[in-house]
């Protein structure tokens, strides 16, 4: 027990459940026990998918608050007989005002305003707007929809984590607004994310910016309510406009946005905005290091069993073909990139190729793990081809290993 709490320092609040005793730790937050409150289930993520935890919660009707963790993230979900009746984030940017600006229903200033009149008077902020005229009732109960569908709907995803789910206590008032139906949030979910995965394939985040075309719309485009929100975002297009920007300004959900400029570029009606060739290299963070230099011990590991049964040669030269292929679909951040003499990655050319990605809206940190570990893919079928099929096997028993140190 020692050697598992000093890996994990910090203040611990004992639960009880039934015949154990269960420790969370009491970082202020919302993971432990309110009065009243009585431990029900806990668990790791990684072992119970976040779908089928929820589709469990749902399907039995459960009642209770239900807390996920990820990292520094958190989000609580209220459940009433198995539907949702709110969730609560920690991040600024969830957080329903932030929600009403990104929609471009309230202006940042009047935020701030209402906010301290919030404060003062110890009023939610819905109301507090709803009682400046800010918005209406119907503009905040959608809104509030929404904001619960876009939070659930990323909490599913989820591949990480931990959750705590409590029995509340006698006393608990749930909001005044009805809950939304728990199989229909989970449908909604698996859609988004199903489509979000085709439309980062060519829109990489909301910051990623768009231009107008000079082609004209095409008839399906003008008269298939499909795309709707698409046409007022031709509209609204400005030089150089975001997917936030256009959200912001059609004053829809940014899943909508990004949709709709998808179906922008599918028609070619926008183009992407590429980013200078001479902007700055990305910093890495201490994560992008990390992953960086727990990708090169693999390189170096499968660099050496090449070099051991004598097919460097033909091993590099595939690797230089692989990485200097212009249909790949990690191209942009594998230019000008060749291993080291120990098989790694020099991280300076990395970083480089980087800063024009993250300029276009990438991600960093995605890019890194999904382009290495596609890259640490294509090395080990070459090797396929290249060893004996002893040696393949413990290769690629020692680098899943490494690739654990990910985690």
């Amino acid at each position: 027990m020692r050697p598992l709490l000093s890996e994990h320092p910090g203040r611990y609040r004992a639960h009880r459940a039934g015949t154990l005793l269960v420790l969370t730790l009491d970082e202020g937050t919302g993971a432990v026990a309110r009065d009243g409150e009585t431990l029900c289930m806990c668990g790791d993520v990684a072992a119970m998918p976040m779908l089928a935890l929820m589709n469990l919660l749902g399907q039995n009707r459960e009642t209770g608050r239900l807390v996920l963790k990820r990292g520094a993230i958190e989000r609580v979900v209220l459940l009433h007989n198995g539907d949702v009746a709110s969730i609560g984030s920690n991040l600024s940017a969830d957080r329903l005002g932030t929600f009403l600006v990104r929609l471009g229903k309230v202006s940042e200033k009047a935020l701030e305003a209402a906010q301290a009149d919030a404060t003062a008077t110890g009023k939610r902020i819905g109301q507090v707007l709803l009682a400046h005229g800010l918005i209406d009732t119907h503009q905040l109960w959608r809104a509030i929809q929404e904001q619960i569908t876009e939070l659930f709907a990323d909490a599913v995803q989820w591949a990480d984590g931990s959750f705590v789910l409590y029995r509340l206590g006698p006393n608990f008032q749930f909001p005044s607004t009805p809950p939304l139906p728990m199989q229909g949030l989970l449908l909604e979910a698996v859609r988004r994310a199903d489509e979000m995965s085709v439309f980062r394939e060519r829109i990489p985040s909301t910051t990623s910016r768009l231009r107008r075309t000079d082609k004209e719309p095409a008839p399906e485009f003008l008269r298939d309510h499909e795309y709707d929100v698409a046409r007022r975002a031709v509209a609204v297009l400005k030089p150089d406009a975001s997917v936030a920007d256009v959200a912001r300004t059609l004053q829809v959900a940014e899943f909508d946005a990004t949709r709709a400029c998808y179906q922008l570029l599918k028609f070619g009606l926008a183009e992407l905005v590429k980013a200078s060739a001479n902007a700055p290299a990305h910093r890495l963070s201490r994560e992008d290091e990390h992953k960086i230099d727990v990708f090169n011990v693999a390189f170096r590991e499968i660099h050496d069993e090449v070099v051991r049964a004598g097919k460097l040669e033909r091993f590099v030269v595939g690797v230089r073909k692989y990485l200097a292929d212009p249909a790949h679909a990690f191209n942009a951040l594998f230019a000008q990139l060749m291993p080291d003499a120990t098989g790694a990655l020099p991280n300076a050319v990395l970083a480089r190729n980087l800063g024009a990605l993250t300029a276009e809206g990438h991600d960093a940190s995605t890019v890194i793990l999904e382009a290495l570990n596609e890259l640490t893919f294509f090395m080990l079928f070459q090797c396929g081809e290249l060893l004996d099929a002893t040696a393949d096997d413990n290769l690629g028993r020692r680098v899943r290993l490494i690739h654990a140190a990910l985690r």
